[in-house]
C-alpha cells in the first residue's frame, strides 16, 4: 500500500478548467507505456510513462510523442501508476525546464496540488472529474470551446 503526503495547499481555483486556462500547453493523449520505474526492494513501480498526443489544445508543442514524469516519493507529482495503458486523459502538465536525471529538459511532469489532468471516456468524448467547483465531466467539444486560448 502506497501512502501520499504531500505539503501544499492551492490558494485559487485549483480545478482542470482554470488550471488548463493558465497552463501553456494543454492536451487530449493517450497513454502507450509505462517508460520508466523505480525500484523499491523487490518491486518496480512506473516512474514516467510516454503518451501520444492525439489533439494538441493550446501550445507550441510540436512532437507526436511526449514523456511525462510522476511522483518519487517526495515530488508532489501524482504517481505514475494512476494512468493506464491505452486510456486517455486531457492534460495540462508543466515543462521540464532542466536535466535532472534521469527526467530531462521538454519532457513534462504534472503537480498534485491542483487539478491538471481528468480522465477521457474517448468513444462518448467527455471527460471526467474535478473540470470546475459544479462540474464534474465536460463534453471534448464544450472543454474546447472554453478553453483560453
Amino acid at each position: 500500500m502506497k501512502s501520499f503526503a504531500c505539503s501544499c495547499e492551492c490558494n485559487w481555483d485549483c480545478r482542470f478548467g482554470a488550471v488548463s486556462d493558465n497552463q501553456e500547453f494543454v492536451a487530449l493523449i493517450k497513454v502507450i507505456e509505462y517508460t520508466d520505474y523505480l525500484e523499491h526492494g523487490n518491486e518496480k513501480f512506473p516512474y514516467s510513462i510516454t503518451v501520444e498526443i492525439i489533439k494538441k489544445y493550446k501550445g507550441s508543442e510540436s512532437r507526436k510523442r511526449i514523456k511525462i514524469w510522476g511522483d518519487n516519493g517526495i515530488l508532489c507529482r501524482p504517481y505514475i501508476e494512476e494512468f493506464k495503458v491505452g486510456k486517455y486523459y486531457l492534460i495540462a502538465p508543466s515543462k521540464i525546464e532542466y536535466d535532472s536525471k534521469p527526467e530531462q529538459k521538454n519532457d513534462y511532469d504534472l503537480f498534485s496540488c491542483h487539478t491538471d489532468y481528468l480522465e477521457v471516456d474517448y468513444d462518448k468524448k467527455i471527460a471526467y472529474g474535478e473540470y470546475s467547483w459544479w462540474r464534474k465531466e465536460i463534453t471534448l467539444e464544450k472543454f474546447e470551446s472554453k478553453l483560453e486560448k
